[in-house]
């Protein structure tokens, strides 16, 4: 799906680079018989796009290829993010694309385990979803609706002489989380450090919650809870587990719908849904997300 914001910078790009081309070489033959005043009205709209060409060329370059900023607009990432959090994505971390076709040229680094990534959805690729990748090509995925916790087994572990699969270290631990005491006081959630290969994220549950996953699979005639992931795709979750629309339920990411690595919070403001901003989270303003 093309990107009409960036199909309108590459317009601009091209009518802007076309008029300092002609400025450069001096194509025009400003000895015109047109009249004093339109000519100086011409030749100011051709000076002004030629003004413009390094600034347009710039932007187009940096958003295509390097840093984008986008919002956060639901509560399916918290705590790790929240609601009204501005982040910055990195999108030459993973791999080069063509930002008018979104085809990928080449590869840098492979998304790995941990990382919150922005996506296009793969149901509808005019949105963009953020999560947290959890299964990489090779996994295989158990989640286990009742604790509500996953287990993590490598099938490309494999070797000749053992043909076990390899288990991926993950545990879970409860924490308790002061910067969202009014919520410990309502005893609405219960908070988790998920533990995997040693890197710790928090995750976020409600208490005494039946997972509305399993009533899901039952109505779609998906009754799962396990996933092999395939080369080229990944699963995703949301950290606050009980309000997330991800992999559960949609299935998995192609690498090709991967916008970029989210890793920095540049603004944060708090707001409730349908409503004007309440506060500013000072705290959030200037943070790496982990």
């Amino acid at each position: 799906m093309i990107n009409f914001f960036l199909m309108f910078l590459f317009f601009l790009f091209v009518i802007t680079s076309i008029s300092w081309i002609i400025k450069k070489i001096r194509f025009f033959n400003y000895k015109t018989k047109y009249k004093k005043k339109k000519k100086i009205l011409i030749n100011n709209f051709k000076k002004n796009l030629t003004e413009l060409f390094p600034y347009i060329l710039f932007i187009f370059v940096f958003r295509s290829f390097f840093l984008e900023p986008f919002q956060i607009p639901s509560r399916s990432m918290s705590p790790s993010l929240l609601a009204g959090d501005f982040i910055i994505v990195n999108k030459f971390i993973y791999f080069i694309k063509n930002p008018l076709t979104n085809n990928i040229i080449f590869k840098n680094y492979l998304p790995k385990r941990g990382d919150i990534i922005v996506f296009k959805f793969p149901l509808n690729k005019k949105i963009n979803y953020i999560k947290r990748i959890i299964g990489i090509p090779g996994d295989i995925i158990i989640y286990d609706y009742k604790k509500k916790t996953i287990s993590i087994k490598n099938s490309y572990k494999k070797t000749i002489e053992n043909n076990n699969i390899k288990n991926i270290n993950i545990k879970y631990k409860k924490c308790k989380f002061y910067h969202y005491k009014k919520n410990f006081f309502k005893k609405k959630y219960i908070y988790y450090e998920e533990i995997i290969n040693n890197k710790v994220h928090y995750i976020k549950t409600k208490k005494n919650y039946l997972d509305q996953i399993n009533l899901y699979w039952n109505q779609n005639n998906k009754i799962k809870g396990k996933w092999e992931i395939p080369s080229g795709y990944y699963f995703v979750l949301g950290d606050n587990r009980d309000n997330s629309f991800d992999s559960r339920y949609w299935g998995l990411v192609p690498e090709k719908n991967i916008v970029g690595k989210a890793f920095f919070i540049w603004f944060s403001i708090k707001q409730n849904k349908n409503e004007y901003p309440t506060n500013i989270r000072f705290k959030r303003i200037g943070t790496f997300i982990k």
